[in-house]
């Protein structure tokens, strides 16, 4: 996990916490930060992602390599 990911994940647990106990205005502002920090959250990508394009890419870039080295040593 990434040191923003952690952060993030830290963050958004605080605000969890602070927010079953917040009143009135505190309610929207941190509900509105949460959410953010969710969106973050998402927009980073899993580094253990198995995504079929994950994948596909990553074979492809290794084909990439191999043909670049063939080239090289020929």
């Amino acid at each position: 996990m990434s040191d923003r990911r952690k952060r993030l994940v830290w963050l958004r647990d605080r605000l969890d916490t602070e927010l079953e106990s917040a009143e009135g205005r505190d309610v929207a502002a941190l509900s509105r930060e949460l959410r953010a920090v969710l969106v973050e959250i998402d927009s980073i990508p899993d580094a253990a992602s198995n995504a079929p394009a994950d994948e596909i890419a990553k074979r492809r870039e290794e084909r990439r390599r191999a043909a670049a080295q063939r080239a090289a040593s020929e």
